[in-house]
C-alpha cells in the first residue's frame, strides 16, 4: 500500500488503543457508512487474545478496513463446512478460525490457514463431548502483518452434534496361542474421544457381543474358550467413542483363527493329510502359510512354505516309525512381515505296521542231501508280513518266484527260513533272493542274492577229486571251505580245510577198502563278525564216488536144511545199484523156474515151495552200476543134495 494509507490506518490503531468506543456490525452490508475495528494480539499458545473494540466513523470516502464475508453450511449434521471470502486477499496474514459451543461466549480456535491459500475453506467434525445437537456459532479472524489491518468475519450459528463413527483398529491378528486360547491383537485408534474396544463373536450365524476392553488395551484373550483347537473362532473388534458410537468392521469374510485338521495317520497309507481354514484379511496382504513339524516332541521345522495363498492342504510323506509321536502347526503369515496367525500344535501318536528296512540272507544250506534251505534275517523285528522266495537257475540273470509266505495274523519272525523242495541239488546250483514287504504292500525290498554250493566228484585209481563253486555270499565273506567225507557205514568225518581261494580237493584212496563207497561233501565258514548269525555254514550237497561194479557168485551151491545157515546162491558186489538187480533161473529143459529182485537174498534152492533136485540150472542176472551203466552176467550153478 501507499504510504499515505499506512499513516492512516497507524492513526486509526493508536485510537484504539486511547479506548475509543463505537458501534460496529458484523453484518453482510458493508456499505454501512460505520464500521467497527477490532484490536486482536496472538498469544503464546498461537490462538487469540481479544484486547478492546473500539469504534471509528469512517466517511465513505474513507479508506476502508479488509472486509471477510463467512458463509457456514452443516453437512450430516456433524461437520461445518467453512468458507469465506475478502475484499483484499493480498494482504499478507493468518486466517484463525474460531468456534463457539452452547452461547458460552469462549471462542476456540479450531483451525488456522495462511491468506495465500488456494482455496478458503475449512470443515470442522463435531466430536466429544457434543454428543447432542448443539448451537455452535463460527467466524473467523484475520491477523495481518500490521495490526492495523487485523479484521473479523460475521459470526455464523449452526446445529451440530457428534455423529462420526470412530476408526476401525488395524493391524489386528487373531491366532490360538500355546494355552490353546484364541488370542487377538491389533493397534489402537488414537483420540481422547475413544473409550474402548467392543469383542464380537460369531456364534455361526451372528455375531456376540462377549466383553468391552479399555481404550488403551490393545490384547484380548477369549478365556470362554475351553479349546480354541477343535474348531475356528470367527471374531470383530469394534471402536467406541464417548459418545457411544461405534466403528463398522468388516465382517465378511470373517477374521478366523486357523484350525488345522490333521486326522490320524493312516497304518498303509502313510501319509500325514494337513487341511485348514483359509485365513482373511491380514494386515499387509496374506503372504501364504508355512508348515511346521515335530517328532516326538523335540525340534520344530519347517517342513512347507505354501505361497499359493488359496491352497490350504499340504500331504506330509515323512517316514513315519511306529511307536512316535507327530505334532504338526500351520502359520499364516503377512506379506510385509507385519504379523503371523497360528494354529493349535495337532499330534498323533503313529500305531503303524513297522516298515521293514532289510532283509538279508544268512545262509543256503542243502538239507538232507535233497532240497535248499534258505535262513534270513529281518529288520527292525516283527515287520514283515509277506515274503517271497525267488530262485535262479542261470546264476542270477532270471528269478521266479517258488514259494511265499503270508502271514494273516502275525509277522513272519526276525530269523528263520523258507524251503525250496522243487529242486536237483545233485544237478547245479542255485541262486536265491528274498522280496519282504509289510501288511500294506506298499513296500518291497529285495535282498541280498545268494548261492548254493555245488559239489561234483570223480576218481581215478589212485584218489578221489572234488570240485566245486564259490559260495555265494556272506556279509564277512567266505573265510574257509570245510571238506567232509563219508566212507560206507562210517559216520561223517572233517577232513580237512582249505582257504577261500581254492576250490578243489583231492583224496587219496589209501585210507579204506576200495571197494567201499565213499562220499564228499563241502561247507563254506563265513568270517567272524556277522551280527545276524555267528559262525554261519553253508553246505553242499553230497558227491558219491561211483567206480564200476565188481561181480562175484559161485558154480555151486547146497541149499541148507538149517534156515539160520542161510545158504542161498546169490552174488557178491559192490557198486551196484540194488534196486536194478534182477536174477532169473532156468531148468536143464530152459524152463524158468524162479526169479528174484532181492539182490541180499538170491535163491533158496525151492521150486513152488518144494526142494529142487540136484542137477545143473542156468541163470541171467542183470543190473547196473550208480552212474547208470547196465551189465549182464549169464552161467550155469550146480545144486548139490
Amino acid at each position: 500500500m501507499k504510504s499515505g494509507i499506512q499513516i492512516s490506518r497507524l492513526a486509526l490503531f493508536i485510537l484504539l488503543l486511547f479506548g475509543m468506543k463505537g458501534v460496529y456490525s458484523a453484518s453482510t452490508d458493508f456499505h454501512h457508512q460505520d464500521i467497527t475495528r477490532s484490536h486482536f494480539i496472538r498469544n503464546s499458545s498461537g490462538t487469540i487474545d481479544h484486547a478492546t473494540t473500539a469504534s471509528i466513523a469512517y466517511s465513505s470516502s474513507a479508506l476502508a478496513p479488509p472486509t471477510i464475508i463467512l458463509i457456514a453450511v452443516p453437512f450430516e449434521l456433524r461437520i461445518a463446512q467453512l468458507s469465506w471470502s475478502t475484499n483484499d486477499p493480498g494482504m499478507s496474514g493468518t486466517y484463525f478460525i474460531e468456534r463457539e459451543a452452547a452461547s458460552s461466549g469462549i471462542w476456540d480456535t479450531i483451525g488456522q490457514m495462511p491468506y495465500n491459500s488456494a482455496s478458503l475453506q475449512f470443515s470442522d467434525t463435531i466430536s466429544f463431548p457434543y454428543c447432542n445437537p448443539t448451537s455452535f456459532s463460527y467466524r473467523i479472524i484475520f491477523i495481518a502483518v500490521s495490526p492495523a489491518d487485523n479484521a473479523i468475519s460475521n459470526s455464523q450459528p449452526l446445529i451440530l452434534s457428534d455423529k462420526t463413527s470412530p476408526a476401525n483398529v488395524f493391524n489386528e491378528i487373531i491366532t490360538v496361542n500355546f494355552i490353546r486360547k484364541p488370542e487377538l491383537t491389533w493397534s489402537r485408534v488414537t483420540g481422547d474421544d475413544i473409550l474402548g474396544y467392543r469383542i464380537d463373536r460369531s456364534n455361526g450365524f451372528s455375531y456376540d457381543s462377549i466383553a468391552t476392553v479399555s481404550a488403551d488395551s490393545s490384547r484380548f484373550i477369549d478365556q470362554s474358550v475351553l479349546d480354541g483347537c477343535n474348531k475356528s473362532f470367527a471374531y470383530v473388534i469394534i471402536t467406541l467413542d464417548q459418545c457411544r458410537l461405534r466403528s463398522a468392521p468388516i465382517y465378511f469374510p470373517a477374521k478366523q483363527t486357523i484350525t488345522l485338521n490333521f486326522p490320524e495317520i493312516g497304518e498303509c497309507e502313510r501319509k500325514a493329510k494337513l487341511s485348514w481354514n483359509p485365513y482373511y484379511l491380514m494386515p499387509g496382504g496374506l503372504g501364504g502359510y508355512k508348515v511346521f513339524r515335530m517328532v516326538d516332541y523335540g525340534a520344530t521345522v519347517e517342513i512347507a512354505n505354501i505361497t499359493d495363498t488359496l491352497r490350504t492342504t499340504y500331504d506330509d510323506l515323512y517316514n513315519f516309525e511306529n511307536g512316535h509321536f507327530y505334532s504338526y502347526s500351520v502359520q499364516a503369515y503377512s506379506k510385509t512381515g507385519i504379523g503371523i496367525s497360528s494354529s493349535c500344535i495337532m499330534t498323533w501318536k503313529y500305531a503303524g505296521v513297522t516298515v521293514p528296512d532289510s532283509v538279508y540272507i544268512t545262509k543256503v544250506n542243502v538239507e538232507n542231501d535233497s532240497f535248499v534251505r534258505v535262513s534270513f534275517h529281518s529288520s527292525p523285528g516283527n515287520s514283515i508280513k509277506k515274503l517271497v522266495l525267488e530262485r535262479s537257475d542261470d546264476g542270477g540273470t532270471s528269478f521266479q518266484t517258488i514259494n511265499t509266505w503270508l502271514v494273516d495274523a502275525h509277522f513272519v519272525p526276525q530269523d528263520f527260513y523258507l524251503d525250496d523242495k522243487a529242486v536237483d541239488v545233485h544237478s547245479q546250483s542255485y541262486s536265491y533272493r528274498l522280496i519282504a514287504s509289510d501288511s500294506c504292500g506298499i513296500k518291497s525290498i529285495n535282498s541280498n542274492i545268494s548261492r548254493t554250493i555245488y559239489l561234483d566228484c570223480s576218481a581215478t585209481k589212485t584218489q578221489n577229486n572234488s570240485v566245486w563253486n564259490s559260495y555265494e555270499k556272506y556279509i564277512k565273506l567266505v573265510s574257509r571251505y570245510k571238506v567232509y567225507r563219508t566212507v560206507e557205514g562210517s559216520p561223517e568225518e572233517l577232513i580237512d580245510s582249505v582257504p577261500n581261494t581254492i576250490l578243489t580237493y583231492s583224496d587219496f584212496t589209501t585210507f579204506s577198502d576200495p571197494s567201499k563207497k565213499v562220499c564228499y561233501r563241502v561247507a563254506a565258514r563265513e568270517n567272524p563278525g556277522n551280527i545276524y548269525i555267528i559262525g554261519a555254514e553253508s553246505g553242499s550237497n553230497t558227491c558219491c564216488i561211483m567206480k564200476d561194479p565188481t561181480f562175484y557168485i559161485s558154480n555151486a551151491f547146497r541149499p541148507a536144511s538149517d534156515i539160520t545157515k542161510n545158504l542161498r546162491f546169490k552174488p557178491i558186489t559192490t557198486f551196484v545199484d540194488p534196486l536194478t538187480f534182477t536174477m532169473t533161473i532156468f531148468n536143464r529143459w530152459g524152463q524158468q523156474v524162479f526169479e528174484t529182485t532181492d539182490m541180499y537174498n538170491g535163491w533158496d534152492g525151492m521150486i513152488a515151495g518144494k526142494p529142487a533136485q540136484s542137477g545143473l540150472y542156468a541163470y541171467i542176472i542183470t543190473y547196473s552200476s550208480y552212474t547208470g551203466m547196465g551189465y549182464t552176467k549169464r552161467g550155469t550153478v550146480f545144486l548139490v543134495r
